[in-house]
């Protein structure tokens, strides 16, 4: 009798230990599939796309016109200004990535000078309109840090058509337009004041080769980040 009861405890605790033994060999198995799982769909949320934002910014400053400047040897006592207050409207495409692309306008003040022919004042004044595509990329991979400088630093460079207005005050006004291609570029940094909102500043040089007419600008702009998606 006694020989029976040990029998049957001996055979029950050999199913306890085939039992622990085969809950062993599954729970790898179990954490190999839990792992699986949380690499597909880490893999899932890495390939999903965006977010996509529309970015606006507008801004103004000071420019000075840098290159040659010919005055006309009949004007008299010139007085000639290589100063001017710009103004520029980009709207731009952020995607999920650094390259960003967009449009570029707005008016930018070449030169002017005053002077007087055969006694008569005149006056002459030299703006452009720039119509540019333009590119963006911030230099975020020169440091991992969220709070470096580089972070909110971005370069931008463009190219159109510049539309070159100038005007004669002289015994009346001549007006004319003059289109040229051109180029710009442009270095950036920007603040952040809000969720939406950040303040820039900009050096940028504009550059409308076919009439020579080139200025460096410095601007202060407002971004808007309009919406996202």
């Amino acid at each position: 009798m006694i020989y029976r009861r040990l029998q049957t405890i001996s055979w029950v605790v050999l199913l306890l230990l085939l039992s622990l033994a085969v809950q062993a060999q599954r729970s790898p198995s179990a954490r190999r599939q839990r792992r699986l799982q949380a690499i597909e769909t880490d893999t899932l949320t890495d390939t999903r796309r965006g977010p996509y934002t529309v970015v606006v910014t507008a801004g103004g400053g000071l420019s000075y016109y840098s290159t040659h400047l010919g005055v006309p040897d009949a004007i008299e006592q010139p007085r000639l200004s290589r100063f001017g207050t710009p103004s520029s409207l980009r709207v731009m495409w952020y995607p999920d990535h650094r390259l960003r692309v967009g449009l570029e306008t707005g008016w930018t003040t070449m030169y002017s000078y005053r002077g007087e022919v055969a006694g008569e004042n005149t006056h002459v004044y030299v703006s452009a309109v720039p119509i540019l595509v333009v590119f963006s990329m911030p230099l975020g991979w020169l440091t991992g840090t969220d709070r470096s400088v580089a972070r909110r630093m971005a370069i931008t460079a463009g190219t159109g058509l510049y539309v070159n207005h100038s005007r004669l005050d002289y015994q009346g006004t001549v007006m004319t337009n003059t289109n040229s291609l051109g180029w710009m570029a442009a270095a950036s940094y920007t603040y952040p004041i809000g969720r939406r909102f950040r303040i820039a500043g900009e050096l940028k040089w504009f550059d409308a080769v076919a009439v020579e007419n080139a200025a460096f600008t410095a601007e202060l702009q407002l971004v808007w980040r309009a919406f996202s998606w």
